[in-house]
């Protein structure tokens, strides 16, 4: 009796189950609501704007100021440094009037400098950060890989917890069907009576054995929702087990493979970075302009204007226009250093791709090597499977007639339970070896065919 309420549970459980969701649909939704994918495609957006940033170095650079002062008139000839980079050399010290200590001043004043040439300086940092793009881009198809193949291997995880599941059941119904056998035997006294507790052991480790199969079914299916956030769903009770399984070689991993775009990208950047480091010791030139406009409350003859407004009066206006050549001299030395630097990352970075690209094509090769070796043990565990459960069938007869002792029929259904169950590890390992097969190619499209 448990036995029929649990698989009438089950099946109660499977109807509640609205929607059967398909691995493309899956991944679909993977796609739509992983963080991890999201974190890449923010990324992409930051170097976008990045680009603009550095594209925007060409613009002129305008700078706007205007100020309203109160202060003492002192001063002296001379020369000094104000600010790095920039002397200032006064005039004569005479006072028009000595009378006058402290002033009321304005000031106002747009610089424009705009650099005109750097010998390709601006046009190299716009292309690095164009690599930058690129870059983010390709691990985002990355990231969508990686998380296609976690899906898809979640995906069948459900599949095989649930096929284990379907495999104790019908190992419980089998062994449920010899207890009551041996029930009815036992009572017209053909078979002794110890027969119906060895029998009512059998079923009830099987039962157990349900349990188990269930519990893992459950955990894997909340796994699944990790990536993939669906409350209720269900999956195609058909394609898992197959032993006519097509292998499609593929020889080689194509260079468009995101898991080495990625690195290329990599590559692309640092070597345009040594040609932005090289031109870093060449000058830049710039056209400057400038307008002024300068007022104090002294008047022309000497007198003061007294009033907090009178800084707004005797207005001297000037503009100053020219070129300005920049060269960072010691730059010549230091660039040196930078490009020896991003050589040595350059080749870090060309080792890494080529190791990345000879796992890879090592991993293809290996996994050919296995799906043709693991498709024809799938075949042999098939036939296995048919041959035991003729065995059974007919062994069954048998001890239904009185011509077997019970241990024979339950060692007979133990070579069944095993050849299923061996049949079913035979599918995962296939199953897990064309995930991987389609991991390093980048074609999970025959997969998406299979459980659709």
């Amino acid at each position: 009796m448990s036995l029929v309420l649990f698989i009438l549970w089950s099946k109660s459980s499977q109807a509640q189950q609205i929607h059967t969701l398909s691995l493309k649909e899956a991944w679909e939704q993977a796609n739509d609501n992983y963080p991890g994918l999201h974190e890449r495609k923010y990324l992409i957006e930051e170097f976008k704007i990045r680009k603009k940033e550095a594209q925007s170095q060409a613009l002129p650079q305008v700078q706007l100021q205007a100020q309203s002062s109160f202060g003492t008139l002192n001063g002296s000839a001379g020369a000094f440094f104000p600010v790095p980079g920039v002397f200032n050399v006064s005039g004569s010290n005479a006072i028009l009037n000595p009378d006058l200590n402290n002033v009321y001043n304005t000031f106002g004043s747009v610089l424009v400098d705009w650099t005109i040439f750097e010998f390709g300086r601006q046009r190299s940092a716009v292309e690095a950060a164009q690599y930058q793009v690129q870059a983010a881009e390709s691990g985002y198809q990355a990231t969508g890989l990686s998380l296609q193949s976690k899906v898809t291997r979640l995906y069948i995880d459900i599949l095989y917890n649930r096929a284990n599941l379907q495999w104790a059941q019908a190992n419980a119904i089998r062994l449920n069907n010899i207890r009551e056998v041996t029930t009815s035997l036992a009572r017209a006294g053909i078979k002794p009576g110890a027969d119906t507790s060895l029998a009512a052991s059998s079923f009830l480790q099987a039962t157990a054995n349900q349990q188990e199969w269930l519990g893992k079914l459950n955990a894997s299916k909340i796994n699944f929702t990790e990536v993939v956030p669906v409350q209720s769903f269900n999956l195609s009770e058909n394609g898992f087990l197959k032993s006519d399984i097509q292998h499609l070689k593929t020889d080689s991993v194509p260079i468009t493979h995101p898991y080495l775009k990625v690195i290329n990208d990599q590559i692309s950047y640092e070597q345009t970075q040594e040609t932005l480091i090289t031109k870093e010791a060449f000058p830049s030139l710039s056209v400057l302009g400038g307008l002024s406009t300068r007022g104090n409350s002294i008047n022309p003859d000497g007198s003061m204007t007294p009033g907090l407004t009178s800084g707004f009066s005797n207005y001297a206006n000037n503009y100053l226009i020219g070129l300005g050549l920049s060269w960072n001299i010691s730059g010549i030395y230091t660039s040196s250093l930078g490009k020896r630097r991003v050589k040595q990352t350059i080749k870090g970075v060309q080792a890494k791709y080529d190791m990345q690209k000879l796992q890879m094509e090592t991993a293809l090769s290996s996994v050919n090597s296995r799906i043709n070796q693991q498709r024809i043990q799938l075949i042999q565990n098939r036939l296995a499977e048919q041959e035991s459960r003729k065995a059974y069938d007919l062994y069954l007869v048998r001890y239904e007639g009185g011509l077997i002792s019970l241990t024979e029929l339950l060692q007979i259904q133990s070579f069944l339970q095993i050849a299923e169950k061996e049949f079913i590890e035979a599918q995962q390992v296939l199953w897990n070896l064309l995930i991987t097969q389609a991991e390093v190619s980048g074609n999970f499209n025959y997969l998406a065919t299979q459980f659709n």
